[in-house]
């Protein structure tokens, strides 16, 4: 029989790259041109404007170079592309996270607490977030002109817009959907505080 290596008390550091600019698939170059078409049907695009972007849409090779052109449209970097959500998880733990621009959120708890920070929400964005707990807490921040519309429900928990919103019409739109089942939801504005 062979003998085992002995172990290295050696401790070796992670490097951890900076995340490089991911290259549009087909498929997202699709729904970007879907986004163009949505957007000249409402008349926020001019049909001229339509056909530069969707003719520059098939040259484009990374997702940061299609940004700009759905950005004047409400969808920040390429959000509306995107189709992994943000997912923010805590079993009896707390967790506290930034939201990334431009993706779904999905906050849930499981005897824990999970706090997300909306506050870069663009105006005129729309950001998704489903905030679902289970004798736990998901407790979001939104910027001050941020309108917040809860669609989501409570089993035996409570669910509480606390932020002083503006609601105004430029602001983000910030839709929250989910269940608090023994649990709550709470969402503040900038500057209140949660603890």
């Amino acid at each position: 029989m062979g003998t085992l290596p002995e172990r290295s008390n050696e401790v070796v550091p992670i490097r951890v790259a900076p995340a490089p600019d991911l290259r549009l698939s087909d498929v997202e170059r699709e729904r970007a041109v879907a986004v163009f078409n949505d957007a000249v049907a409402d008349g926020r695009l001019t049909w001229p404007e339509h056909a530069e972007r969707v003719e520059l849409v098939w040259t484009l090779r990374t997702r940061d170079q299609l940004a700009p052109y759905l950005a004047d449209l409400g969808v920040m970097g390429t959000g509306v592309i995107s189709v992994e959500p943000q997912r923010v998880v805590a079993k009896a733990s707390k967790i506290i996270r930034k939201a990334e621009r431009g993706r779904r959120v999905e906050a849930k708890s499981w005897f824990g607490a999970v706090y997300v920070d909306l506050t870069d929400a663009a105006p005129g964005e729309e950001l998704q977030v489903e905030a679902t707990s289970f004798c736990g807490k998901v407790v979001l921040t939104v910027g001050k002109d941020a309108t917040v519309v809860d669609e989501g429900e409570a089993v035996l928990g409570k669910r509480k817009i606390l932020a002083p919103g503006s609601g105004s019409v430029d602001g983000p739109l910030i839709r929250i959907t989910g269940r608090s089942t023994l649990g709550h939801l709470k969402v503040y504005g900038s500057g209140q505080r949660w603890w």
